[in-house]
């Protein structure tokens, strides 16, 4: 019985309020259809001009020197700049920044060592920024070496990022293999 009333006591409730006006929550889409225009500002503009010179001196610079003359090529430290043979061939090696071979050294972690139980480390020459042709570049490299050492070398190419890996070859050959080539 007291629940009966109480549900009667809303109900009237509920509708005494309806009668009156109609609360934001309880239709929102009604209020927002009906809500007046409000008079839309805009904002200024105003540039005011700074003095960048500052901020300029801080910025790397983006633009690549020159490559450098000397008198004599071969520089002491065995650089050479490229030279027009290097356009001959179905593959290109872009040099770095720095007009140096991108050639790169890797160690990694090889066979496990069953006397000492510890690994054997292994060094990697990396070669990359390798365009074109890059199973030429490798298979040229790698008959270079090869007649050098007189033993055979492991490569693997990446052909994704143009880069070719060797195992069991110092870098100075490598580095004889581009020079020749005019890279």
């Amino acid at each position: 019985m007291f629940s009966r009333r109480l549900i009667i006591r809303a109900a009237q409730f509920s509708t005494s309020q309806s009668k009156k006006t109609e609360k934001l929550w309880e239709n929102p889409w009604k209020h927002a259809l009906h809500q007046q225009e409000q008079p839309r500002t805009s904002a200024k503009v105003l540039e005011v001009p700074i003095d960048w010179s500052y901020v300029e001196r801080l910025m790397p610079i983006e633009i690549i020197p020159d490559v450098p003359k000397h008198e004599t090529y071969p520089t002491p430290s065995g650089w050479t700049p490229p030279t027009e043979a290097a356009k001959t061939h179905s593959y290109y090696v872009r040099r770095r920044r720095d007009h140096m071979l991108p050639l790169y050294l890797e160690r990694k972690r090889d066979l496990l060592n069953e006397k000492t139980l510890d690994f054997d480390y292994v060094e990697l020459v990396v070669l990359r920024n390798v365009d074109g042709n890059i199973f030429d570049c490798e298979n040229e490299l790698r008959q270079f070496v090869e007649a050098q050492l007189d033993h055979p070398i492991a490569t693997h190419v990446d052909e994704l990022k143009g880069r070719i890996k060797i195992k069991g070859a110092p870098r100075k050959i490598i580095e004889q293999f581009l020079y020749s080539k005019g890279f």
